[in-house]
Formats: structure tokens, sequence, C-alpha cells
């Protein structure tokens, strides 16, 4: 395969790969990061940061370069921020190309970012944690998405209405710098909104058990949705989150997570996401303009 490079931001020699009208970017110097997305020729649709440590300092090394990233949860202090500030190796997959950081210092995991064209504007990502130290742990691989300003977050809902109505079917998990009257979050009866804010003054933060295995992006006429496998059944980090959204100033991430893996040593845990990038849509606000012009664009 040929290798088309090019240049997102402060990052040379990205590698290109194209699903129709959707464009990847990924960095080689540094991740592995998916820094560019640009649907049908427009702006990109992650946010792109000047490489800086996390916070003005961070001990790790880490650095927010924005773009989609691989971590691993739970959020720990300062396992989770491993740096992944060298370059990656690349390798050609069957179907796709695989980019690979080798084997963090702090933690003993290798991580690997798979991209495979699937046509009509449709990508799958597969996300690899592989336990390379001689003892088990327990894991879950992360994949948190940093979009770009001035859009809104989507994630459904699955409501049971024939389940038993003594019991809850949905759970939502609050971090403590979320004020639940922030005007960006918006709790629907089928949808809950978060919106990017330039002028927010604090972040805002939540987590959900995301039945339905999807969630979305849309800013100015364009779309990222992810899908994803929510098992009923497993245990998921953050008191059973499958999707997390985080908004601020900056940026809105829209963030999937996989259920806990104990990790044995050799052994590889899995996340992944199928995205597809929609375009031309009208402007999307309401529960209403998401049932008209969004569920039907992904059914």
């Amino acid at each position: 395969m040929k290798l088309k490079k090019i240049t997102v931001g402060p990052h040379t020699d990205c590698i290109e790969l194209k699903s129709g009208k959707f464009t990847l970017a990924v960095t080689t110097k540094v991740g592995p990061r998916i820094i560019g997305g640009f649907i049908d020729g427009g702006e990109n649709i992650f946010r792109v940061m000047p490489p800086k440590p996390l916070g003005g300092k961070c001990p790790t090394g880490f650095v927010l370069y924005g773009g989609h990233r691989l971590w691993h949860s739970p959020e720990q202090k300062w396992r989770t921020y491993a740096p992944d500030n060298t370059a990656v190796k690349v390798t050609e997959t069957p179907d796709g190309l695989e980019f690979n950081s080798g084997v963090e210092k702090l933690t003993g995991l290798e991580k690997s970012i798979t991209i495979e064209p699937l046509g009509n504007e449709r990508f799958r990502i597969t996300h690899r944690l592989i336990n390379r130290n001689a003892w088990q742990i327990e894991v879950a691989p992360w994949a948190l998405s940093v979009m770009n300003q001035g859009g809104m977050a989507i994630l459904p809902m699955q409501r049971l209405p024939d389940a038993d109505p003594f019991a809850p079917d949905r759970f939502l998990n609050i971090w403590p710098y979320t004020n639940l009257a922030d005007p960006r979050l918006t709790f629907g009866s089928d949808y809950i909104f978060l919106r990017q804010d330039k002028k927010a003054k604090t972040p805002a933060k939540i987590g959900f058990n995301a039945e339905r295995g999807w969630a979305a992006y849309v800013n100015d006429g364009r779309a990222l949705v992810k899908f994803f496998e929510h098992l009923v059944d497993a245990e998921y980090p953050d008191n059973g989150c499958s999707v997390e959204l985080y908004s601020c100033a900056d940026f809105c991430e829209l963030e999937t997570v996989a259920p806990l893996f104990e990790l044995g040593a050799g052994a590889t845990a899995e996340h992944v996401e199928l995205w597809h990038g929609l375009y031309d849509l009208p402007a999307i606000k309401t529960e209403a303009d998401v049932k008209k012009h969004l569920e039907p664009a992904i059914a």
C-alpha cells in the first residue's frame, strides 16, 4: 500500500486514510493518535491542541495534542497519563493499517490502534492493550475523541417501558465539578445533550450505561457517529459507564469505554468503534431534530 502523508496543524508526516468522503489523518511522530477527521471537505472534526503538558506541567510527560487517543481505565494519577510522545510503528494489515507505540514504561502496556476503511464514510477503529507485565492487571481500553469547538455531543438513552417499574433501567454518573444546572447539559426524554461552549468557565462531565451502543458529535452540518458494543452483563469502570462526555472551553470529548478485563501476562484487551461520518445535515438542536435527521441517517 502506498501511503500518502499530509500535515495537520503542527503534525507533519501524518498518514492519510480515506473512506468515501471521510478522511482520517494519523500521526507517526507521536501516538498512536488520529489527529485529523475531515468529512466532505469540511474543517477538522477534531480539536488540535498546541502541544502542552496537561495542566501546564505533568510529572509523567503526558502532552495534550488533541485528536483521538487510546487510554486505559480506571483513571489513576499518574498511571493513566503515560505519555505518547514517541514515534509509532506503522504496519499494513489485510484491511488497513496498525499504529503501534510499543510498551509504556510506566505501565508495561503495549498500545495500538488499527484503522480499516469500510467505504461509504465508515471506518473500523480497533483499540488494543497488551499486558507485557509478568503479572495480571485489571484494565479497560478507553477511546477518547477530542472534538472541535462549537458542537454538541448526543447520547441516546435506552428506555425499557415494559421492564420492571420498581427497578432502575439507566445509570447516570456525575463528576464532582459538574453542575446539573449547567446550560450546556440537556436531559431529554430519549437523549442527553452536552454542548461545547468556548466561553465556559468550568468543565462538565457525565457518564452513562449507553446500552443503545452509539454516541455522536454534531458540528456545523457534519457529525461523527461512534458505534460500539455495550455488554449488559459486563462490569464497566466508573460505576458502569460505557460512554463518558466531557466539555470545557477548549473542546468536547466523546469517550467510549470497554468493560474491565482481568488481563494476564501477554493477554490482549480489544475495544472496537465503528465510525460513520455524516454531512449535509440540517441544524440539530432538539430531540425532534435527532429523530428526524440523525437517527434515519445511521439506521
